[in-house]
């Protein structure tokens, strides 16, 4: 395995999402929030079907600026990708049992 791609996965917890939605909060509120977490996916390695999961999940709207979110939002956002994310990644590590 790739050595950068393991560290992201390591810093990728929640917190560290919420830093990074927060960051992107501040200095492109504008930006939709369905471009913000795309972004995310490419830099993290975030499949894009936990990112749909955790939006269906929330009700959030992906259109929606994400200088438009409350910090609670942002908080809850980033837990469920967090929780979809590790459950993903569980359940492709865990073994195929005969």
């Amino acid at each position: 395995m790739d050595r950068a791609l393991l560290r992201q996965s390591v810093l990728a917890d929640g917190d560290r999402l919420l830093q990074l939605l927060t960051t992107r909060q501040h200095l492109q509120p504008l930006t939709c929030l369905g471009d913000v977490l795309q972004r995310l996916s490419d830099e993290l390695g975030i499949c894009p079907t936990v990112i749909a999961r955790a939006m269906d999940w929330l009700q959030t709207d992906s259109n929606t600026a994400i200088g438009r979110l409350r910090r609670t939002e942002l908080t809850q956002l980033s837990r469920a990708l967090h929780r979809f994310w590790r459950q993903t990644s569980s359940l492709r590590a865990a073994p195929v049992r005969a």
